[in-house]
């Protein structure tokens, strides 16, 4: 998992440099397919939805 962890850091670190303006940042667990992602909120999931 540190590994991943690692590597992970790494590629959200640069995905976020190449972002277009405007974009949401990208979070670390979205390049961690192991990783338990953080339970949306109702508020959270709603202005997700548009």
């Amino acid at each position: 998992m540190r590994i991943e962890r690692a590597a992970a850091m790494i590629v959200c670190q640069q995905a976020n440099m190449h972002r277009k303006q405007g974009t949401p940042a990208l979070t670390i667990t979205e390049f961690m397919p192991h990783a338990e992602r953080p339970a949306l909120t109702i508020e959270q999931a709603m202005e997700s939805w548009g």
